[in-house]
């Protein structure tokens, strides 16, 4: 351990550490106390008045952390004040240290500080980085894994060496241990490769979809799940053109199957509940040891599907895989995709619940043209917030006149045709290689209009007051008070962006249907061109 002494603290003093530090408290003088016990027989020179009682301290220091760590922190208090000697308490002492003796090594503690058990130049970078206790290093280490060490400044690789082979010696005695992705880093590069793993109930640890095989078996929920396997494997497939959207596809695939698996289910036979609890899982995946662990690549054995819990615009994004993967593996295929519903009331028992909305499409129905009729007649009447009149003007522009989602940025407040009746909007689009324009319905003018106005844009004619021809059609009132903000801010033609307005509209939604109880939460703006 000598290599490590700058970071591993000392622990028990040796017989003549303690005979020093007695005779200290007992009086002697300090230059008498050094040049007989602590002086280098290689060295000639004595030491001075202010050398030996540096030393004398130091040792001092030691005492006192060795009896911290045994949990005496009245012994360690009584010799704190042994610089300021005096008679009174000599005894007490010389008493305290004669017990102290007589304890052996003591043992870390998940609630020990880091200076008990690390060099102080080392527990000063840890302390800094808000690690305060050994429960707090030894998590740190399990959220980040083996580059833990990198989220500490000024800790360096023989440090972390030193660390995690000290926090694997005492897992004997530790009440919290490391989780076993957690290696020094001289272990890194034999890190265990993954292995193919049967999907079913009895997986010891969850794997990467294609390290999954068929479980062996000829009974029903085996037959079932090789099924799914191969179903999903060949959908993804399907989509490797975009790989950005395979990789969030596959994803989302493989934690259901995974999920799905454990519980014993296929997916062609979940039921609502499963599908509820699936989203409680996603915010909150337990066992963690089994499901969580910091970023791995693929083909190592402590690859996890899942960081941690889920944010709910994840486990919102989750969702809309799920309903994708749900479809392709039922027997009767995808939810049809027609143009237009014919409007109907929802099936009694809607879900309304905000935080527990439906998830299948065999569940939960998209919302019917009566449903988007009544949410343009409630966003009319209790618009009365700038956002609440931004997503009326975006949600007519889609519903009336077809126009999607990533079209609606491009548009610019100059596209506004008004020399006659009725207005009319130029679409720059790519629609069938040139652009068109489309008759403004009065009900989209308003809301326009009123969106304007929130905006500070007055309508005169063919502009504006202050004259803005290239500022965006639909735009937030203000930005956050971030660097991107600001920059966005600056710039006059800045407005939505497709993802701005993409959510806007969902939680827009999200609210109307809390509003009403017969109204699903599932939605998607995509909805509103087909009411």
């Amino acid at each position: 351990m000598a290599e490590d002494r700058d970071t591993i603290a000392a622990t028990k003093l040796t017989r003549t550490e303690f005979a020093v530090v007695r005779a200290y408290a007992q009086g002697m003088r300090p230059v008498d106390i050094a040049n007989r016990y602590l002086l280098d027989p290689d060295d000639d020179d004595e030491l001075t008045e202010h050398q030996a009682v540096q030393r004398i301290l130091a040792l001092r220091d030691r005492l006192v952390q060795f009896a911290l760590q045994h949990d005496r922190p009245d012994i360690a208090e009584m010799f704190e004040a042994l610089r300021g000697r005096s008679d009174s308490g000599m005894t007490r002492r010389v008493e305290a240290l004669s017990s102290i003796e007589q304890l052996g090594q003591g043992r870390p503690q998940a609630s020990h500080r880091v200076t008990l058990w690390f060099g102080p130049s080392l527990a000063r970078r840890l302390t800094s980085a808000n690690v305060h206790t050994i429960a707090d290093l030894v998590d740190l280490a399990n959220r980040h894994g083996s580059s833990w060490w990198r989220h500490v400044p000024r800790i360096g690789r023989h440090s972390c060496e030193t660390i995690v082979r000290w926090l694997a010696a005492q897992r004997p005695v530790l009440d919290t241990r490391l989780r076993e992705f957690v290696q020094a880093p001289s272990d890194v590069p034999h890190r265990a490769f993954q292995t193919y793993a049967a999907l079913g109930t009895a997986m010891a640890a969850p794997a990467p979809l294609e390290w999954l095989r068929a479980a062996p078996g000829e009974d029903l929920i085996r037959r079932k799940l090789a099924e799914d396997l191969s179903t999903v494997r060949q959908w993804l497939r399907s989509k490797e053109a975009s790989p950005n959207t395979w990789k969030s596809y596959r994803r989302e695939a493989e934690r259901l199957l995974l999920w799905a698996a454990r519980r014993g289910q296929s997916l062609r036979d979940l039921a609502d509940d499963d599908l509820r609890a699936y989203r409680e899982f996603l915010a909150d995946p337990q066992p963690a040891d089994f499901w969580c662990g910091p970023a791995s690549a693929r083909d190592k054995v402590h690859w996890r599907p899942f960081e941690g819990p889920l944010g709910e615009r994840s486990r919102e994004a989750a969702l809309r895989v799920v309903r994708l993967v749900l479809g392709v593996v039922r027997p009767s295929g995808p939810a049809p995709r027609a143009r237009r519903r014919p409007s109907a009331p929802a099936a009694a028992g809607s879900a309304s619940d905000e935080s527990d909305p439906p998830i299948a499409s065999h569940v939960s129905p998209a919302p019917t043209g009566l449903f988007v009729h009544r949410f343009f007649d409630w966003l009319a009447t209790d618009a009365t917030t700038p956002q609440d009149r931004a997503a009326l003007a975006a949600a007519l522009l889609i519903a009336r006149h077809g126009l999607r989602v990533v079209e609606l940025p491009l548009l610019r407040y100059a596209d506004v045709v008004s020399d006659a009746e009725p207005w009319r909007l130029s679409i720059p689009g790519k629609r069938a290689g040139r652009g068109e324009q489309i008759e403004l319905g009065v009900d989209v003018r308003l809301a326009l209009l009123a969106h304007w106005q929130d905006r500070g844009m007055y309508w005169q004619g063919m502009g504006t007051d202050g004259g803005a021809p290239e500022a965006a059609l639909l735009a937030p009132v203000d930005y956050p008070d971030t660097a991107r903000g600001r920059a966005k801010r600056a710039q006059p033609s800045a407005g939505y962006s497709a993802s701005g307005l993409d959510r806007l509209l969902r939680a827009t939604w999200r609210r109307f249907a809390a509003a009403h109880a017969d109204v699903p939460a599932a939605f998607t703006p995509r909805q509103l061109r087909l009411a």
